[in-house]
């Protein structure tokens, strides 16, 4: 009976995701797919919480956007309706706290066109959590 019990305990507790750890693809993963229903959300303000409070954004305009208010300017202006979905990344890690995101996202538009685009973050863990440091966005090139 104490080696069920001792077993039972062992794989609850591998099996917690407290004690999972996840690696760097992962935690890159929770950070789009977050970034993704904040985006879907369409609420700017929201957005905020997933960078760091000096974070650089080059998004689908020229200018680039930074800080916090920086942050929430650009997704304030964009047109609404235009759903996001992440697509296929590759991530790794350059330190401890710190992961660099690159992959694949497509926009769908309000007429139903979709537009494919390339998305590389550098995240940096701050108390704990991974904040979006540094975001640039570009179409894939026909």
């Amino acid at each position: 009976m104490q080696k069920l019990f001792a077993i039972l305990v062992i794989i609850i507790a591998l099996s917690s995701p407290q004690l999972a750890k996840a690696g760097p693809s992962e935690d890159a993963a929770m950070v789009r797919a977050q970034w993704e229903e904040v985006y879907n959300s369409g609420d700017a303000d929201k957005f905020v919480a997933l960078y760091t409070k000096d974070a650089t954004l080059f998004g689908s305009t020229a200018q680039l956007f930074t800080g916090s208010d920086g942050v929430r300017a650009y997704y304030s202006k964009l047109p609404p309706g235009i759903k996001a979905k992440m697509g296929d990344q590759q991530a790794i890690a350059v330190g401890s706290n710190v992961l660099l995101s690159s992959g694949f996202a497509s926009f769908t538009l309000k007429d139903g066109t979709v537009v494919p685009y390339r998305l590389t973050l550098a995240l940096v863990k701050v108390d704990g959590q991974w904040l979006i440091a540094q975001h640039h966005g570009s179409p894939v090139p026909k």
